[in-house]
């Protein structure tokens, strides 16, 4: 197989961790005397870190010293909630065991909070599994390829030899800007018309695709 690492996207690509966001987020909203938001609001909201998700979910207006100071205490909410993620997407884990014994490495990059990414993670799937697991700390957030082509690096691979597997737009613009093989997940949180329009190479419609396709890589 050429493909030799897989580097995944969290939410909504490895688990389903939209009821911990949307909690957290109404207690934050609560501070500043707002009424909850719902699911589909969360989803419209997320994917370039938690001071995007607060501007996109606060009202619109709200000036930036405002959204500085929710920034903060949303990232504290959090930290009460994002550990009731338990499990990960049907098929997910028999997937990335799968991936391993095929003699690839896995990693994971967020722009969720990198405490809460690690922890969430090791939780999920266990210590080791996904090395490393990468979030928001000293390099750009996605789009920008920067982490991503560090992680190749690591893995000893060039970018052609990896798959950026992930459900957003944000997911399919760093595959691309980082010259890797863009694999779209239609189970997550965005349309597969978004996840094409944005550089998808491929769609898969359930974990266990993920590894078909990439052996169809040439």
């Amino acid at each position: 197989m050429k493909i030799k690492g897989f580097i995944f996207d969290l939410d909504g690509t490895l688990a389903d961790t939209i009821p911990e966001l949307n909690k957290a987020m109404n207690v934050t909203r609560s501070r500043f005397g707002l009424e909850p938001i719902g699911r589909e609001d969360v989803k419209r909201g997320i994917n370039d870190g938690p001071r995007k998700f607060v501007e996109r979910t606060f009202p619109e207006g709200t000036d930036a010293k405002t959204i500085d100071e929710a920034t903060k205490w949303y990232i504290k909410d959090y930290e009460d909630y994002y550990m009731l993620t338990k499990t990960a997407f049907d098929g997910m884990k028999e997937t990335i065991d799968a991936i391993r014994a095929a003699g690839c490495r896995v990693a994971v990059l967020t722009n969720k909070a990198h405490v809460a990414a690690t922890l969430l993670v090791k939780q999920i799937f266990g210590d080791g599994v996904f090395e490393p697991v990468w979030g928001v700390k000293d390099k750009p957030l996605k789009p920008q390829p920067d982490a991503a082509l560090e992680i190749a690096a690591m893995f000893g691979a060039r970018p052609d030899e990896m798959c950026f597997v992930g459900d957003s737009h944000i997911d399919m613009q760093t595959g691309r800007n980082a010259g890797m093989h863009p694999i779209g997940v239609s189970y997550g949180y965005k349309p597969v018309e978004v996840l094409r329009e944005n550089g998808a190479e491929f769609i898969a419609d359930k974990p266990e695709n993920i590894l078909e396709i990439a052996k169809s890589i040439k």
